[in-house]
């Protein structure tokens, strides 16, 4: 009877493993499916921003997992960098416009809808942007942004450590920096 009794929950578990097993792999797949652009390729659920200062040739992605240290990856290459930011930039399975609500796609493109492409400088992840501030003195927005653990973020060009993102207004890409977070987090 012991054997019966302990027969009985293995059994369940076993039935419950195997329904998730038929479930969980397309439910992963999608969620886990790598993003290539260039030569980088990385699971875009772990993507947390990407910044291309203006008139700079380099590229910056920060990748960490949430409640973990972000980690920098520097393209100084002008080709290199331009051909990674632009293929993120334009992967419509990867990004969205500021304002919509499609939770499947990770990063939002940092400039008001209809804005003209040179004012792209930043895709970022939502859940991961704590707050964007303008700084009249300067006249740049800096994007803050989650890290529990108080790594430098790195500027791609300069290699200036810094605790946030400096977008400067050259041609107005901090204002559409901020046009863009107001729309994306403003209820409607």
């Amino acid at each position: 009877m012991r054997f019966a009794a302990t027969l009985l929950p293995v059994s369940l578990t076993c039935a419950v493993l195997a329904l998730v097993t038929l479930v969980a792999p397309a439910a992963l797949a999608e969620r886990h499916k790598p993003v290539t652009a260039g030569n980088l390729t990385l699971n875009p659920a772990e993507i947390v921003a990407v910044f291309r200062p203006v008139d700079q040739q380099a590229v910056a992605i920060l990748v960490g997992r949430p409640g973990q240290a972000l980690e920098t990856i520097i393209f100084r290459d002008a080709r290199e960098a331009s051909q990674i930011f632009n293929e993120l930039w334009d992967n419509n399975d990867l990004c969205k416009d500021a304002g919509d609500e499609d939770a499947a796609k990770p990063l939002t493109r940092m400039i008001p809808k209809g804005s003209d492409r040179r004012l792209a400088t930043l895709l970022v992840n939502m859940e991961r942007l704590v707050a964007v501030a303008w700084d009249t003195e300067h006249r740049v927005a800096c994007a803050y942004l989650d890290r529990p653990i108080a790594t430098a973020l790195v500027d791609p060009n300069t290699g200036e450590q810094l605790d946030h993102l400096v977008v400067p207004n050259t041609r107005q890409e901090a204002e559409a920096v901020l046009a863009a977070y107001r729309a994306s987090v403003y209820l409607k």
